[in-house]
Formats: structure tokens, C-alpha cells, sequence
């Protein structure tokens, strides 16, 4: 494979977050913070106090995901020969949990504990924090117990594994992700080792397997499941990660961009975007998150080094840059009762010019402006599960883009891929199709940023966004995030119950005649309106007018009517106008999906608002009924089930319960003026009148099959001009 992929200088624990193929789910989640190794008065305090915390949109289910361990071990040079089946103690995963039927907390976070959550050795966890022992949870069947912090760690979140899973018991390609899999088995033999200046066997590669030869006369296990060229629905998808070696183990950060290229300063390697830079072995005992985004022009390269940004940079969403980390001390918190927690260490190292202290953190959090990490005294910053971060960017739910903002750029990417079935987080691994080599920032795409747990971006995603447009803090009113007063900033979601929505719809015909009386060549105009009928909020900032819109619009019988355009009105525009699929025969069955939105919160709270018009072309003698309903397809079914969205609620933004108009019955006879029964006024016809018109004196022959204005026993301009009107309009034009 890859030269420069099989001689990374660099070692890795890991830890992925995984999603199952069976219930595929997305989710604006990543690793938030990590307690790896806390300091205790006994060697007992792994195995009570450690815990892996995740942060995203505030309620959203995790089926499918899981937490991974991979340990990279301490080395993976080898005396030549001396590996023929591969050494005792290689890279393995060694803990996984399933986070099937778990979800993130109403303040985004979930924390999964060594231990029993309540057995009090966590008193900071706030209580809108979801929490779990992860010995609760399935890992493929071996006791899980503490993390290894012996070796190098990477911390992922992963989707898409292949294999059994929990949900997927009988996979027939067996168990590939679970607790003490072997995940890189390959051995490379005569490889240079620059350190000792000799040939060695290499044992893995620092890459997950994915079914290559593994050099000893066999295959590696295929964890990747890149079955398909160009189709990534069934690949592993890697939506966050983070690794730091220690010793000489393997990392497995699978990004194939670097940092620090070419760099002159023997603290810094060449390593990967999101690898911690490693000086001398530092091994933290936790690693904090203070920033998600993907944005700016990067950061300057230390000791002189060239960055791969087209301005020579480092990447601006590498790990340095994003996380806090070092090691740990104990003491209280005077505040809350005097309450027992781990600390940042902020004691110096002065042997080390790189890293000069026993906690480092990213030069924007010491760099004497804004809100800067406190060095001067001791036990300043807390290590404490179920809050959030003091120091960190305000994760914003929708901000889909990851700049930090939820604006008018994440509506539009929202847009583009409304209603796709699979959508794949682009920063997945170095082979994928669609690659890592790009800015981050136009590689993104948008997530499946909802709460259902469901698959593709739908409707409940689009609300998240809307909700979220312009807001700075990422918070919910009344939730508690960072201390035990619920907020009182943010974006308000007010309850939903007794929050009705009306649809009803009017009826234009602009020949004049009735629903009843259609002639072949009639145009029919269906106006859409929507009324928030019970429950409305018209308080500033927290107003929950009708924001969206998915219907079906349903033909009864064919031949009779079909659908010819729709239009969004007033302050709507039309989601993605592609998923509007035409039913029958050219749409004489009606069209299903009609779908848009608003960036106004206030739609429908003073009355009826106009949604949309369905523009339909009469094309055949018949009934039909026309019946409006919330969109069936599977993909919106999760979370629209009444058909609209409204602003600043909960429950995904759908009202408590909505009401539907009757069928709107149509009957229509073959017009008069089709003379030669094609269903279609056309120049044919057109000739043959107005032929008759030249020759009438009166009394002719055409008076009873072209008279077709007004019984007046004549052929006149009126019967003219009305045929000339229905051949501009055309049957089906």
C-alpha cells in the first residue's frame, strides 16, 4: 500500500464512535472530552472515575453508534524474523460499546462511565446529561473493565461498520468490530527505522484493515467495507477523531492530510491533521475539546515548517488546535460543597522548551486575549463529565458547516441535500471514494442533525437549522449547561402540546366554470394554506408559525386531471423542487413530496398563509378527486407525520396534531371545441372553426357543433376568441 502511510512516525490508542449499517442514523456528534487515566489515592481510580463524554444536538438518538478502543501499543519495530505470526501484544480494540437505544442529553451531552453513574463518584454530572455505565453496554462479548492508557490512543466517531452487530447478530461476515478484535494485522518486513538506523519487520501499518494481504500468506480483516467503487452508502464512515501517541505505538488517525510538513523543529513531525503533537512521549491523562469548527486561515507552522494550506499553514481543524490536554490533580470546589474533582495540572516543565507544562493548550486559549486557560494558579480548570466545557466554542446545533455560526450558509447546504437517504460525513478515511485531501470547510457535508435517530436529511434536520439561524450560543432556554441554574439565553423550544396547524385550500378556475362543469382544457389553480388554529406563540423570538411543509398530493382516477407545476408562495421557497416526483402518467395521479420552507418564524399565527399553488391542466371527460396529505415516504416518516413544521417547538418542530381539508371533488366533459376528440385544443381545431366562422351566414351547418360561447345560434368573434383562448392555454400546456 501507500509508502508514506506504512511509515508514519506514530502510535495510537483508539477510540471510535460506530454506527450500525442496520439502523443507519447520522448525527452532529463528536468526542467532547475524555478522562483517560484519573489520579487517585489508590490504582482503583481507573476503574471508578474514568469516562468518554460526547457532545451534539441536544436530544438526538445514537442507534447504531458506538464508542471503539484501539490500542496502538508502545512499538511496531521488530527484529527481522522475529514475527512470524505476529508479535503476542499487537494493536487490538480493546473496548467497544454499543450505544444502541441511547441518545444525547437535552444539553447534548452523553456520558458513558467505567462505572455506574450513580454511584456518586461523578457529583458534577449535571441532570439534563444523559449518563451510562459502559459495562451495560454490548461490546461483542468480552468483560469490558477500564482503558489501557499504556500505548497510543485515537478517539473516532465512526459509522457504517461492517459485520455483526447488535441489531445484526447473524452477519455473515462475522464479528469484525467488537471488543479484542485484531484490527491492523499486517506485517511489512525490511523496513528502514530512521531512530536506529537498521532494517526491521514493521507489525500493522497504522491504517484499519480492509481485507489486503496481511504478508504472512493470508488476508487482514476487511473493517472498512469498501464493497463498492463510488458508492459509499455501505463504507465506514469516520465523522470525528483525535489520537496522540505515546512511545512508539500506532495512531489511527485516518485523515490524509498532514500538519507540520517539512518542519525544523524536532518537536513537531510530520504528522496527520488530527494527531496531538507528541514532543517527548507525553501521555495525558485526559483531553478536552474546545473547539469543533472547521474555519479560518489556519495556523502558522511551529519552528518554521510549511503547512499543506495553499498559503502554507497548517490545516485549521487539526487537533492541537482543538483540544486541551495534559495530566490531572485532585481537589475541591469550595462553591458546591466543598465537592471532590480533578483538575488540570498547571505545574511547569521546564526540560521541556515545546511543552512547558504539565497541561498544553492551543496558543488562541494563552495568548492574552478574550477568555484565556489560567496558568497562574492551581486547580483552576475542572475535568467534569456532563458539563460543558468553560473554555470551549459554543457547539450550535444546525451549524452544519462548522464555522461556528448557524446562518444562511447552513440553510443552503441543508437545502442541497434535503431528502437524500444516505448522506456520508466527507472526513472519513484516506481511501474513500470521495477522499481527505481538501479544505475541510468545502469537504463538509451536512449531517443528519435531528433527533430521530432516522436515516437521510429530512424535514426534522431542516427545522434543527431554521431554529438556530442566527443564534450565537448554541443553548436551549431552561436547560442546564454549564452549572445547576438552567440557562436563560438561547434559542427558545417551547412545549408543543395544544399546538394545532389547519391546511386548507381554495379552488381558482380561470375559465369561470365550476369544479363540475371542467371542460378537456381547463386550467385548475389549488391554493395551500396553512393556520396555526391552537396554541400560538407570537412572542418575540419564541413565535411558532409554520416553517415547513412536505405533502403528497393525491389524483384518484387517471385520465382526468394532472398536475402541471407548483409553485412556493409568498415568503416559501421550495426545499429541493427534485424531490417533487410527478404520479401516473405524467402526473395524472398527482405528485408526492411537494416540499418548502421559510426562514420567518411567524407564518400562519394572524391567519391563513399562502404555502404553495398546484397548477393543474384538465385532459380528459371524467371524475377525479384531489386529496392533500402529510408526505408517506419512509424517509419523512420519523418526524413529519403531520406534514408541517412549526418554529421554536419541541417534538422536531411538529405540532401537536394538524387537520386536513376534504377531497376536492372534479368532473369534467369533453370540451366542444376538441373537434377531433385528440383531448387537446389545437390548431386543427382552431382551422376548423374559424373556417366555419368565414363561411356562416346565419343559419349554416356549424352552428351546433361550433357555436361553443353562448347558445346564440350564431358562430361569432365569441365563439373565436374562447377557442382561440383554450389553443393558446393547450390541453396539458
Amino acid at each position: 500500500m501507500l509508502i508514506s502511510t506504512l511509515l508514519r512516525q506514530s502510535g495510537a490508542l483508539v477510540v471510535f464512535v460506530v454506527l450500525v449499517i442496520s439502523t443507519c442514523a447520522h448525527g452532529m456528534v463528536f468526542i467532547n472530552e475524555v478522562f483517560i487515566n484519573p489520579i487517585g489515592a489508590s490504582s482503583e481510580s481507573d476503574i471508578y472515575e474514568e469516562f468518554i463524554e460526547l457532545l451534539g444536538t441536544p436530544g438526538m438518538k445514537l442507534d447504531g453508534y458506538a464508542v471503539v478502543v484501539f490500542n496502538g501499543k508502545e512499538t511496531k519495530y521488530y527484529p527481522i524474523g522475529t514475527i512470524p505470526t505476529g508479535p503476542p501484544s499487537g494493536p487490538e480494540i480493546e473496548q467497544f460499546f454499543s450505544l444502541d437505544g441511547l441518545s444525547l442529553g437535552a444539553n447534548g451531552l452523553l456520558v458513558l462511565t467505567v462505572t455506574d453513574p450513580t454511584w456518586g463518584f461523578h457529583e458534577e454530572m449535571l441532570i439534563d446529561s444523559s449518563r451510562v455505565a459502559w459495562n451495560t453496554l454490548w461490546n461483542g462479548g468480552p468483560t469490558a473493565n477500564d482503558i489501557d492508557n499504556n500505548g497510543s490512543l485515537t478517539f473516532m466517531i465512526v459509522r457504517n461498520r461492517p459485520g455483526i452487530t447488535e441489531a445484526d447478530p447473524t452477519n455473515s461476515a462475522g464479528l469484525l468490530w467488537a471488543k479484542e478484535i485484531k484490527h491492523d494485522q499486517l506485517l511489512v518486513t525490511s523496513v528502514w527505522d530512521d531512530n536506529n538506523s537498521i532494517w526491521v519487520d514493521q507489525w500493522g501499518d497504522g491504517n484499519i484493515d480492509k481485507g489486503e494481504s496481511d504478508g504472512m500468506g493470508g488476508n487482514s480483516l476487511d473493517l472498512t467495507g469498501l464493497t463498492t467503487v463510488g458508492d459509499v452508502s455501505d463504507d465506514l464512515e469516520i465523522v470525528d477523531e483525535v489520537s496522540y501517541e505515546d512511545d512508539a505505538g500506532w495512531e489511527y488517525d485516518t485523515d490524509g492530510r498532514h500538519v507540520d510538513f517539512e518542519s525544523t523543529h524536532s518537536g513537531f513531525p510530520h504528522r496527520h491533521v488530527h494527531s496531538l503533537d507528541n514532543p517527548i512521549a507525553f501521555n495525558p491523562d485526559a483531553i478536552t475539546r474546545v473547539d469543533y469548527r472547521t474555519t479560518g486561515d489556519g495556523w502558522t507552522p511551529s519552528g518554521g515548517g510549511t503547512g499543506e494550506m495553499s498559503n502554507g499553514n497548517n490545516w485549521q481543524d487539526t487537533a492541537t488546535e482543538q483540544w486541551i490536554r495534559g495530566n490531572s490533580e485532585n481537589g475541591y470546589v469550595p462553591a458546591e460543597g466543598n465537592r471532590f474533582a480533578h483538575f488540570y495540572d498547571n505545574d511547569s516543565e521546564p526540560l521541556n522548551p515545546v511543552q512547558p507544562r504539565n497541561t498544553n493548550v492551543p496558543v488562541w486559549l494563552d495568548d492574552g486575549d478574550g477568555n484565556d486557560y489560567n496558568f497562574l494558579a492551581a486547580k483552576t480548570y475542572e475535568i467534569a463529565a456532563g458539563r460543558i466545557n468553560s473554555l470551549a466554542v459554543p457547539f450550535i446545533p444546525g451549524d452544519v458547516n462548522r464555522d461556528g455560526e448557524c446562518d444562511a450558509e447552513d440553510i443552503t447546504k441543508i437545502v442541497a441535500v434535503f431528502g437524500d437517504d444516505d448522506w456520508i460525513f466527507s472526513n472519513s478515511f484516506w481511501d474513500s471514494p470521495e477522499g481527505d485531501e481538501v479544505d475541510p470547510a468545502t469537504q463538509t457535508k451536512p449531517w443528519d442533525i435531528d433527533g430521530t435517530g432516522d436515516n437521510g436529511i429530512e424535514a426534522s434536520d431542516m427545522q434543527w437549522v431554521l431554529n438556530f439561524q442566527g443564534d450565537t450560543t448554541g443553548q436551549i432556554v431552561g436547560i442546564q449547561y454549564d452549572s445547576t441554574t438552567p440557562v436563560a439565553t438561547g434559542v427558545y423550544l417551547n412545549s408543543n402540546g395544544g399546538v394545532t396547524c389547519g391546511i386548507d385550500t381554495s379552488v381558482n378556475v380561470p375559465s369561470g366554470r365550476t369544479n363540475t362543469t371542467l371542460l378537456t382544457g381547463d386550467i385548475v389553480e389549488i391554493t395551500v394554506s396553512g393556520e396555526v388554529t391552537a396554541g400560538a406563540n407570537s412572542t418575540a423570538g419564541e413565535e411558532n408559525g409554520i416553517m415547513q411543509y412536505i405533502h403528497d398530493f393525491v389524483i384518484s382516477s387517471g385520465g382526468v386531471i394532472k398536475v402541471l407545476s407548483v409553485e412556493a408562495l409568498g415568503s416559501y421557497n421550495t426545499t429541493r423542487p427534485s424531490l417533487q416526483q410527478l404520479i401516473g402518467n405524467d402526473g395524472d395521479l398527482g405528485i408526492d413530496l411537494i416540499n418548502g420552507y421559510t426562514t420567518s418564524f411567524s407564518e400562519g399565527l394572524s391567519g391563513l398563509c399562502d404555502m404553495y399553488k398546484v397548477t393543474l391542466g384538465v385532459v380528459g371527460a371524467g371524475s377525479a378527486n384531489v386529496t392533500i396529505w402529510p408526505a408517506a415516504d419512509a424517509k419523512f416518516v420519523a418526524s413529519t407525520a403531520e406534514g408541517v413544521k412549526i418554529g421554536h417547538t419541541d417534538n422536531n418542530g411538529n405540532p401537536a396534531s394538524s387537520s386536513y381539508p376534504g377531497l376536492i371533488s372534479f368532473q369534467s366533459t369533453a370540451n366542444p371545441a376538441d373537434f377531433n376528440g385528440d383531448n387537446c385544443i389545437d390548431s386543427a381545431d382552431f382551422v376548423r372553426i374559424f373556417a366555419a366562422w368565414l363561411s356562416v351566414n346565419g343559419e349554416g351547418n356549424w352552428d351546433a357543433v361550433c357555436d361553443i360561447s353562448l347558445p346564440s345560434d350564431v358562430i361569432d368573434q365569441a365563439d373565436l376568441a374562447r377557442l382561440f383562448e383554450d389553443w393558446m392555454a393547450g390541453c396539458g400546456m
